[in-house]
């Protein structure tokens, strides 16, 4: 397996330490190239049926905001095609349901990125047929740059392999991973004193972690089940299972009525956090396409705020549509002497309960970040 490949690449033990350095160096000095990665599993390009021809009608590139034009029909004379749906992999339901040879469908309903776009067509006959054509829709311009700016430095357990990071009720609750070193802990950020802690037992990783009325959620890495406790004891109350295209749990966060989770691809989830079922998804997605390897979230001020795993800098989303509308670069937040050789990833994004400016950390860092969001000064 691919060394960068998502399924295997997110943690230490697969991370060579120079590698991990490198990253870090580009912390100090750099803002790194967007990663891509393919973890989409493609379903194949036709069905058993009569024959169906499909022809893309709309300009390309395609992009976010526009409507796509697709004429479909049958390949065989004989046959007439009598109703077309049109949905795409990875969401229930169609967008459309027509009976004309020619569809259109805003993209608005589709979403953007990387989209494999599913024709089932019925026959006069009886029969059906499903077709996949894939289209790429793009971001009609490019997020804007911003930059970090520091504001104070915390001290942070070098111990601690970060997956999730929140602030809750003035403390911070941590989720590490690592198989046999996962835990939650919560701790105070100005002291650092650790104030409760719960381990994971040892056959699972940990992930991300969010709180959701009294309840604090913790995703797995690949057992596919999230545990949920009593956010003031720690006690645990709940265990869920959930299904991703990746078949693995990354990131956590929450908005007033959902979870919402990565997977390490370009999804983004909701979940229901009393039944854990799939309300809906989005695609993440730019300027050129989908974007890859979505880890760590926040949701905050109405933006989900996402780590890029191996990348210096967060992703500002729009939750309705999956479209990255800032990336904001931590190039510059650590300084050469706060840099270990056993540092890894930028992970961790929480905001200040106070002055609402975000917390950022990483696995192993030596310190937390509180930052400002400020426009780049890049030319």
């Amino acid at each position: 397996m691919n060394a960068m490949s998502p399924t295997s690449k997110k943690y230490g033990a697969g991370l060579p330490l120079y590698t991990a350095f490198f990253a870090l160096i580009l912390l100090i000095s750099s803002c790194g190239e967007n990663g891509k990665g393919e973890t989409s599993r493609r379903p194949e390009t036709r069905s058993a049926g009569p024959s169906i021809r499909i022809a893309m009608q709309s300009e390309t590139p395609v992009l976010y905001g526009d409507t796509l034009y697709m004429e479909v029909r049958s390949g065989d004379t004989a046959l007439a095609i009598t109703e077309v749906s049109i949905g795409a992999v990875g969401f229930r339901g169609d967008f459309l349901t027509t009976t004309d040879e020619t569809a259109a469908i805003p993209t608005a309903i589709v979403g953007g990125g990387d989209m494999r776009l599913r024709i089932t067509a019925k026959f006069d006959d009886g029969q059906t047929a499903s077709r996949y054509k894939e289209v790429n829709i793009l971001a009609p311009e490019p997020p804007k740059d911003m930059q970090l700016g520091v504001v104070r430095k915390y001290d942070h357990d070098v111990n601690d392999f970060t997956q999730g990071f929140i602030v809750h009720d003035g403390h911070v609750i941590e989720g590490t991973g690592q198989y046999g070193q996962s835990r939650i802990k919560k701790w105070d950020l100005t002291t650092g004193e650790v104030l409760m802690e719960q381990p994971l037992a040892r056959e699972y990783f940990g992930e991300g972690i969010a709180v959701f009325g009294d309840k604090l959620y913790q995703l797995t890495y690949k057992a596919s089940r999230a545990f949920v406790y009593d956010v003031e004891t720690f006690e645990r109350v709940e265990t869920h299972t959930y299904a991703t295209e990746t078949g693995e749990g990354w990131g956590l966060t929450a908005n007033d009525t959902s979870l919402i989770m990565s997977d390490g691809s370009s999804w983004i989830y909701y979940f229901d956090p009393h039944s854990f079922r799939e309300i809906h998804r989005v695609n993440v997605f730019d300027d050129r396409g989908s974007v890859e390897w979505v880890n760590e979230l926040e949701f905050h001020n109405g933006l989900i705020y996402a780590n890029v795993y191996t990348q210096n800098y967060i992703l500002a989303i729009d939750p309705v549509s999956g479209r990255v509308v800032e990336r904001i670069s931590a190039a510059g937040i650590m300084d050469r002497s706060e840099a270990t050789a056993g540092m890894d990833v930028f992970n961790g994004i929480a905001v200040h309960p106070e002055t609402g400016n975000l917390l950022v950390t990483g696995k192993y860092w030596t310190k937390v970040y509180e930052v400002r969001v400020l426009p780049s000064m890049q030319p």
